[in-house]
């Protein structure tokens, strides 16, 4: 939690100090959102400072998978709306939230390829992580925030000098 804090204060010192504060507090505010929602998420084992011993925090949602997914796309559909993301973004949204129900929700037997052999899951969860990206930064391409922030659009004869 410590670090993930750290990494939000540096994101936003970075975006303050090339005069671009708005996209700092952006990535900031990303970083803090990943840090309450691992804590909502999780089982209590998140360290408030990087040592082995003090308190765990974390509620377990992941115990109540119907309602983890629900907390998860909601978020994830509260995000597209406030920045204002085209119908594409969000059928990807919705896509990519249901590509985890299987982890959500797994029959007997089925995570034992990921017990068995430990680096299979942190393999999937950074080609997710890298496929959402990619995903966000294709159908998110267009959409430009203006200095007021409010949602505009590229005009064409802009997007080709890109």
């Amino acid at each position: 939690m410590f670090t993930g804090a750290l990494l939000a204060a540096l994101a936003w010192l970075m975006g303050k100090s090339v005069h671009r504060s708005k996209v700092g507090m952006a990535i900031a505010l990303g970083i803090f959102s990943h840090i309450v929602l691992d804590i909502i998420q999780h089982e209590p084992n998140i360290t408030l400072l990087p040592m082995t011993w003090g308190p765990r925090l974390g509620l377990n949602l992941q115990g109540y998978p119907l309602l983890d997914f629900t907390v998860e796309l909601a978020f994830c559909v509260a995000c597209w709306k406030v920045f204002g993301g085209s119908r594409g973004l969000l059928i990807g949204i919705v896509i990519f939230n249901l590509i985890n129900v299987p982890l959500m929700f797994p029959r007997s037997g089925s995570l034992t390829p990921i017990v068995e052999h430990p680096a299979v899951l942190p393999t999937l969860i950074l080609v997710q992580i890298v496929s959402t990206w990619l995903l966000v930064w294709w159908l998110g391409r267009r959409t430009i925030y203006l200095e007021d922030g409010s949602p505009g659009r590229l005009s064409r004869s802009f997007r080709e000098k890109l």
